[in-house]
């Protein structure tokens, strides 16, 4: 039993230790009160309140989140979402999210104008706040009588990540496999059990067993990859990649252009968690 001089020391500890790795409920959480924000002061203002200085969205291009955030009108069209996945780093300092939203011209007591899948990326910053480095989501057509239920969601919360990373680039490495012996036999090596696609205009794919017959790329030829800027955790057991692909049916056909987002998780292996596909228009 430790004395009474040496518990308040062990207290701080403890403190501490909850702090730095607090499970994937602290990213479902950040979630929900990202949410509330948008609700109580306006999705312009519940934004400028999260994203980091340096935060990206996926509109579908990577554009600097705040500027663009700050020229929207305030308060900005209504957004739900809810989490019904969150995943976080070994360290306690990174995480992500995915799950449901629907998108309102007005108000929310009229239908929504669209509904999708979103994938949120968090930063826990120096000061100790979580914020947002990068967001971006995909619509797919939705039937009215959904809606309803659309949001009903319960988080499905990950494993804490290993706190052991590696070097490189995750998505480079995927791209030359997919590249040199295709695209199945790339996802055969590199994806996770529970890999989730978002994919503009098509049903989410959750758990590997669903991308063989659902893969929105199927057989496709890469031709390009391009990151434009990759995220990790302080250890480098999350890692995360955006940026532009092309993709052909076969070489001597015009190639369909994508804006990607690749979350992974990284141990002695690179292992796909979430792809998200927009086509560009």
């Amino acid at each position: 039993m430790p004395t009474l001089r040496v518990l308040p020391v062990l207290l701080l500890v403890a403190a501490r230790l909850a702090a730095a790795a607090p499970g994937a409920q602290a990213i479902a959480d950040n979630e929900r009160a990202f949410e509330q924000a948008a609700i109580e002061r306006g999705t312009r203002a519940g934004f400028l309140e999260y994203l980091a200085e340096s935060a990206v969205i996926l509109a579908p291009q990577p554009v600097p989140g705040r500027a663009a955030t700050e020229s929207g009108p305030a308060p900005g069209a209504p957004l739900r979402w809810r989490p019904d996945l969150a995943s976080i780093s070994g360290g306690g300092d990174f995480g992500w999210a995915s799950g449901p939203f629907l998108s309102y011209a007005h108000s929310t007591d009229e239908l929504p104008v669209a509904a999708g899948h979103y994938l949120t990326v968090w930063h826990r910053e120096s000061d100790g706040r979580w914020r947002v480095a990068l967001d971006g989501g995909v619509a797919y057509p939705f039937e009215e009588t959904a809606v309803a239920r659309h949001l009903e969601v319960t988080p499905r919360l990950r494993p804490t990540g290993s706190g052991r990373g590696r070097t490189g680039d995750c998505s480079a490495a995927f791209a030359s496999r997919w590249q040199s012996r295709g695209r199945r036999a790339a996802l055969g090596e590199f994806l996770a059990e529970d890999a989730r696609q978002l994919s503009s205009g098509r049903p989410v794919l959750d758990g590997r067993g669903a991308w063989p017959a659902g893969d929105t790329l199927g057989p496709d030829v890469l031709v390009r990859l391009n990151t434009a800027r990759s995220l990790r955790a302080e250890a480098g057991d999350v890692e995360v990649s955006f940026g532009e692909l092309d993709v052909a049916a076969r070489a001597e056909v015009p190639a369909r252009h994508y804006f990607y987002a690749h979350v992974w998780d990284v141990d002695k292996r690179c292992r796909l968690a979430v792809e998200m596909l927009n086509l560009a228009r």
